[in-house]
């Protein structure tokens, strides 16, 4: 099984042959964020490659403080595809038989609801199957991942705020769409901090500049320290003395992504603490290096919920988020 963090990194390079219909006159579709609905007989279910596409959809998502799948799976015969489960917003129908004329796998987007991803999956049989699926893993989990990711993206850019978005462009160069619940907490030459915050958790992002040094400006050790350096100096936690840092007892993980706007950029997923009190949760970080400035623009998200143990969705929130990073063009 290879790694999500594997898969993350090859999302954007992964090309994914699919046929989009028009969504305008199809129901949103069903099912909450991260959910999914495999349709497959029992007796697929049962096999060795029934299991593998299972595991493959649940296998864990990196940066989490308990393990969490990538998604909810129900697995249903296909006599229980009703009209109402045809718009779940991720659907894989696979149909084995020796009356399969050709094998394969097809990839469609919005087919039965708006922004619905689907794919079919045709065997003759189960070995077969079982090769296809393993073959096309990266394709296979890309495929709905990114689709969670857009659904998230599209309903930000319909809700940002404005004022937000307009002095992350002022002070960094950068455009990025905030949603509409958040508000600033604190502001500096070099430093945002915006967060959302309800009676019983936070989504938090911050953005800050520092010093590019050259290559080693995208090593994992001078991301860090200056991570540390930033967050002690510039937020605060609840009791005197304390502040936010990161949690180094668990590991941080490491990536390079491309993102249409950007050239390589780094990204780290671990977990941020508290110093001197016993606050804590998931974060994700993202290094760009900006040519015009000659520096590097960070930007985080954070979340914080200790009534609810379930973190994946809202750090999936957070990427979204993070990834509508795009340079302001400049001016000719």
């Amino acid at each position: 099984m290879k790694p999500y963090v594997y898969l993350l990194c090859l999302l954007s390079i992964v090309g994914i042959s699919c046929k989009t219909q028009p969504n305008s006159d199809k129901p949103n579709p069903s099912g909450n964020a991260g959910v999914m609905v495999i349709v497959m007989n029992d007796a697929v279910k049962k096999t060795d490659a029934g299991k593998k596409l299972w595991d493959m959809m649940v296998q864990p998502m990196i940066g989490l403080p308990q393990e969490e799948p990538m998604f909810d799976v129900s697995v249903i015969p296909h006599r229980s595809l009703s009209d109402f489960l045809k718009t779940y917003r991720n659907l894989i129908i696979v149909e084995v038989g020796a009356n399969i004329k050709e094998e394969g796998i097809q990839f469609f987007k919005g087919t039965w609801a708006k922004q619905q991803a689907l794919v079919r999956i045709y065997a003759k049989d189960t070995d077969s199957m079982e090769k296809m699926v393993e073959k096309n893993e990266i394709k296979l989990v890309g495929f709905f991942a990114k689709a969670e990711q857009e659904r998230l993206s599209t309903y930000f850019k319909s809700t940002f705020n404005q004022n937000l978005k307009t002095k992350i462009e002022d002070k960094f160069g950068f455009s990025m769409t905030v949603p509409r619940d958040f508000k600033l907490r604190k502001e500096e030459n070099d430093f945002l901090w915006m967060s959302h915050e309800t009676h019983n958790s936070s989504l938090g992002l911050i953005v800050y500049e520092i010093d590019y040094v050259g290559e080693g400006s995208f090593s994992r050790e001078y991301l860090l320290n200056k991570r540390d350096e930033v967050l002690m100096n510039r937020i605060p936690g609840p009791s005197e003395g304390s502040y936010m840092t990161t949690e180094h007892q668990f590991p941080v993980n490491y990536q390079t992504i491309k993102i249409p706007s950007d050239t390589n950029v780094v990204v780290l997923r671990g977990l941020w603490k508290v110093q001197g009190d016993m606050m804590g949760g998931p974060f994700i970080s993202m290094a760009h290096h900006n040519k015009q400035r000659n520096t590097m623009i960070i930007t985080e998200g954070y979340s914080y919920n200790p009534e609810k143990p379930k973190k994946r969705n809202m750090v999936r929130q957070l990427e979204a988020i993070l990834r509508s990073y795009e340079p302001l063009k400049k001016e000719k």
